[in-house]
């Protein structure tokens, strides 16, 4: 007996239930519901305002979904050119994680909110993003949105000095950024503030070298602003500061102990390193001359 056609009544109507099951749970409800999308039908959003995923910490995420489950559904909205795919608003590492696993399906909610600010509220709150990666993705959202930066703080919750702040490390050089972006530079979100309201020049040469060195100290920062914002820009000798007034002690002693250590242990330095070191040679070097001229 050869094999019955499909009926077209029977498919036609399937079609139309899979259209809307992916609806059903979500329109006219006063909550959004979670629901089950298909990996393959969601999409990263080029928006996203993390730039980096460390690789390591993908699989320790991947590890704990697969041992406890997906404890917090992805946001998603609606693609604009098809209405079967999603665009990730938040949850990007989860996704990732998902596809590690090679999950099938992922839970996610629905959300019609404006997606950036959304994007970026939910990756400060959960403190997922470096300094770098927060301070651009507010300065796109002020841009792309036109607002200004009261009220990019009244949206996001923040004061309007805490979003001055996180603008202001933008002032600071793009290489220096990318370091702590990929974590090859330790620098808490207070240091780069302080150091990025240090004016472009040497004193934020010589601040920056030691950063590249892990000596950089909050106290240093502002001893440098201090040094450099000083109203008599050619103080009499007897007012003059001394090296350790622009330096700590502590933060000589610091250097000089990593120094030893790494010729004790005949270390490689590598060509950031060694640039590093051969500029902060040269800032030395310049402090001693004029010291004792």
């Amino acid at each position: 007996m050869p094999p019955r056609k499909p009926s077209p009544i029977l498919g036609a109507a399937m079609a139309l239930i899979g259209d809307s099951a992916s609806s059903l749970t979500r329109r006219d409800s006063r909550f959004r519901h979670s629901f089950e999308v298909a990996i393959d039908a969601v999409s990263a959003d080029p928006g996203q305002p993390r730039r980096h995923f460390d690789p390591a910490a993908l699989r320790a995420l991947a590890d704990t979904m697969a041992e406890q489950g997906q404890l917090q559904p992805v946001l998603v909205r609606r693609d604009p050119v098809s209405d079967r795919r999603w665009i990730l608003i938040a949850g990007e590492r989860r996704w990732r994680a998902a596809q590690l696993l090679s999950w099938p399906t992922l839970l996610a909610l629905e959300h019609d909110g404006d997606p950036e600010s959304t994007a970026l509220i939910e990756n400060l709150q959960r403190v997922d993003l470096t300094p770098p990666e927060a301070a651009r993705a507010l300065q796109r959202l002020i841009d792309g949105k036109g607002w200004s930066q009261a009220r990019a703080g009244e949206v996001l919750g923040m004061s309007k000095a805490e979003v001055s702040a996180n603008l202001r490390i933008l002032t600071l050089p793009a290489a220096l950024l990318d370091r702590v972006l990929t974590s090859e530079l330790d620098l808490p979100r207070n240091v780069l503030v302080e150091l990025a309201r240090v004016d472009a020049g040497p004193a934020r040469d010589r601040l920056i070298a030691l950063a590249e060195m892990g000596s950089l100290t909050i106290r240093a920062i502002r001893q440098a602003r201090t040094a450099d914002t000083t109203d008599d820009p050619a103080p009499p000798p007897a007012q003059q500061q001394k090296p350790t007034d622009i330096v700590s002690r502590r933060a000589v002693a610091s250097l000089t102990r990593q120094v030893l250590t790494a010729r004790g242990q005949g270390r490689v330095l590598s060509a950031a390193d060694r640039d590093a070191l051969v500029r902060l040679k040269a800032e030395i070097e310049a402090l001693l001359a004029a010291a004792s001229g």
